[in-house]
């Protein structure tokens, strides 16, 4: 069985995703080496933090056609239009080219909040990941999300709040978290039943694994916000 930490600071270099879904706050700083891509609307969010994408792409069905023109003709990033008819969202895209760079860990900013139909299309998108074992990271307002496939997930000591685990493949296998107020061992999860809602972190060091599945964990957020001041 694979194993990875959870751990938003680890020096592997990342791609950085921003939507143009709503926005709660930067957990983690692009460093050197790091790829920005902005999706679509989610250059908004990166003009207000300051900071210049490596990539802007999208259909741009909902830009505002001034500021499109202005990015075509000042914008410092890449630039890349999609069509309307395509089979992949703006962030999925976005997504395939940064598996294409060779990243095997994704920060997905922007991309919940919205249209819910989106949200879920991109845990999907993270459940393909996991599949391929790259990790990826989903921030949305109260939760950091994950997927992990046919692996273990450590957690370091001192994280504290809620923590819940679904299934997304049709049978999730040899499920175990440990370390938790509840103690799970070998147990059989489905994609049709909650039973992984709502587990506790106790401040040690904990673990979840799955034997043979994937799994959704839902870690509820308290990283701090970081400014991109440093």
């Amino acid at each position: 069985m694979n194993s990875w930490k959870f751990d938003l600071y680890e020096k592997e270099k990342a791609c950085y995703i921003f939507g143009a879904g709503s926005f709660y706050g930067l957990k983690t700083l692009p460093r050197e080496g790091d790829y920005v891509i902005a999706a679509d609307g989610g250059m908004e969010h990166l003009r207000a933090l300051s900071l210049t994408p490596d990539l802007l792409l999208g259909d741009f069905d909902s830009y505002p056609p001034e500021l499109l023109e202005r990015e075509r003709r000042e914008g410092k990033e890449d630039f890349r239009q999609l069509s309307v008819i395509k089979d992949l969202s703006d962030s999925a895209a976005a997504i395939r080219i940064g598996r294409e760079l060779g990243y095997r860990r994704f920060f997905l900013y922007g991309c919940t909040g919205g249209r819910l139909d989106h949200t879920m299309a991109t845990l999907q998108d993270m459940a393909a990941l996991s599949m391929e074992g790259i990790a990826a990271f989903l921030f949305s307002e109260r939760e950091i999300i994950t997927a992990v496939t046919d692996c273990r997930l450590y957690f370091p000591e001192g994280i504290s709040g809620m923590v819940s685990v679904f299934s997304h493949s049709d049978e999730s296998l040899g499920v175990e978290e440990s370390g938790l107020k509840y103690t799970v061992a070998e147990r059989r999860l489905t994609n049709r039943f909650p039973l992984g809602l709502s587990n506790e972190f106790t401040k040690l060091p904990a673990s979840i694994a799955v034997r043979q599945g994937t799994l959704l964990v839902f870690v509820e957020d308290r990283f701090p916000v970081v400014s991109v001041e440093g």
